[in-house]
């Protein structure tokens, strides 16, 4: 759909893309990506499989998340959390799993937590350019993006952000290039992997860039308090769907001890 060349930037010391529609979808140009059943099975993302029984949790908020899109017409949800370590990202990284296996629906997870970013090192992914050269209009979607099956596209880096974090992800250059991969991969629902919400005001300058929400609390890890502020400024914000009790323990005979 969106083609690029790049440009140099005014101050010369560097180069932007300028876009034009071409009618062909970056999707069929990405690359696919290749994950150790061991490692996944390590950093937690059940749905690929479906052999836990925290996978059923999942498909079940697939199921509600969908049902909520279609009736009142979003695309775009930002999974965040009070503070960091309550397991946002492989709440974020099951959902999007999870809603792939619909043959029809088309996922992008897009990981803006340029601070401490996860998910690239949970799905062992080491790609060329980071999220931070791609929101600065710095690559190429195919060159950034890479795909897991045939309908998830992932947007990851291994490195947090450089310099003026803050300021990139607040710029209406990259709300720019978001809105740019979210129609030019024809996205039916894109997941952002949001900064913790408590943690600084990165997540609050993201949020008018997200239709819907969800709260991911760690059992025992967050005080009722901050989840409760948490609700407050999503719900004034965003449409709030849900809060997502993480890090309960499962035990079965073959799963005596998980936390998911």
């Amino acid at each position: 759909m969106t083609a690029y060349t790049k440009i140099p930037t005014h101050d010369g010391r560097g180069s932007q893309l300028q876009t034009f529609d071409t009618g062909i979808s970056s999707w069929s140009r990405l690359a696919a990506l290749q994950v150790d059943s061991k490692t996944m099975c390590w950093e937690r993302i059940v749905s690929l499989k479906r052999r836990h029984p925290a996978a059923v949790a999942f498909d079940i908020m697939r199921t509600k998340v969908l049902k909520s899109a279609r009736e009142e017409n979003w695309r775009t949800i930002g999974i965040t959390a009070p503070v960091a370590g309550g397991g946002k990202s492989t709440v974020a990284a099951n959902l999007a799993i999870s809603l792939s296996k619909h043959e029809k629906l088309r996922v992008v997870l897009v990981d803006l937590d340029l601070r401490s970013p996860r998910l690239a090192q949970m799905l062992a992914h080491k790609g060329q350019y980071s999220i931070d050269e791609f929101l600065r209009g710095q690559c190429l979607i195919e060159d950034f993006f890479v795909r897991l099956g045939d309908n998830l596209a992932i947007g990851a880096s291994l490195e947090p952000g450089g310099r003026d974090l803050t300021e990139v992800l607040h710029s209406s250059g990259a709300a720019h290039m978001l809105e740019l991969m979210r129609d030019d991969l024809a996205a039916n629902i894109v997941i952002y992997n949001l900064p913790p919400l408590l943690a600084g005001d990165d997540c609050l300058g993201l949020l008018p860039l997200v239709e819907a929400s969800l709260l991911v609390v760690g059992a025992d890890f967050n005080t009722v308090a901050d989840i409760d502020v948490c609700e407050r400024l999503l719900q004034s914000r965003t449409k709030l769907l849900g809060v997502v009790l993480n890090k309960c323990r499962y035990r079965t005979e073959a799963y005596a001890d998980f936390l998911a």
